[in-house]
This record gives C-alpha cells, structure tokens and sequence, in this order.
C-alpha cells in the first residue's frame, strides 16, 4: 500500500472514529432537549458506522503496524474494536446493557481506536529503529 494511500486511510479512520463519538454524545443530548426526534437515529445508523469504522481503521492501522509491531498499540486497538461491539451489541441485539454503559463503551472504544491510530503513525515517524521499514 502506498504511503499516500495509507495517510488517507489513517485520516479517513480517525475521522469515522471522531463522527462515531460525535453521535453517541449528541444523540442524547437531542432526545433529551427534542423526544420528538427520539426515533430519528434507530441502531441502524451506529452499526453502519461500526461497520465502516472497523474496516477503515484495520486497512489504515495493520500495515504500518506490521512495520514495528508495537504490541501495546496493537492490545489498545483490538480492546477498544471489542469495546465498540461490546457496547453497541450488547445493548441492542443482547439487551445487556442500559444506553449510558453502551454509550460509555462506544465512546472509549472509538477513542481508543483514533489514540491507536494516531500513535501508531507518530510512531512510524520518530521510530529510530535501523531494522523497521519506515
């Protein structure tokens, strides 16, 4: 993958992650200031945004990881993929959780991946390692 290619996609996944935390606090905060609005954001809106986020983010965070292999990077983006799919379907396809854990979930998760991101490329920046393919 080409590095222009690979910027873009690392631009595009921290942009879904942000979007992604953008809805889960607003959404509250317009059923409580709107309830007409109440079923205007149905649980298929989030999981579209899951299922674009992970994707996007694996297609920008796994190949320039594979360069340096930072274990602690990846452990923080696999725990926040599984936060995001804890929350999201433990609360709407399980009924696991009430909306402020799920929200709580999907917030860290989707933080936690754009953390991930951005510090797996500052990495790749300021790596000094001889051995690693920047």
């Amino acid at each position: 993958m080409q590095l222009s290619q690979q910027s873009f996609l690392s631009r595009m996944s921290i942009i879904l992650s942000s979007l992604c935390i953008i809805h889960c606090l607003s959404v509250p905060l317009i059923i409580i200031a709107l309830p007409a609005v109440a079923g205007f954001f149905p649980s298929t809106i989030e999981t579209i945004l899951i299922a674009s986020v992970i994707p996007i983010s694996a297609l920008s965070f796994l190949p320039t990881w594979l360069k340096h292999k930072n274990f602690l990077l990846l452990a923080t983006y696999v725990v926040s993929i599984t936060l995001i799919l804890t929350g999201h379907f433990g609360h709407h396809h399980l009924g696991f959780f009430n909306g402020f854990t799920e929200l709580f979930l999907v917030i860290t998760g989707a933080f936690g991946i754009a953390v991930a991101i951005y510090r797996n490329n500052r990495h790749t920046h300021v790596c000094k390692n001889p051995h690693h393919d920047h």
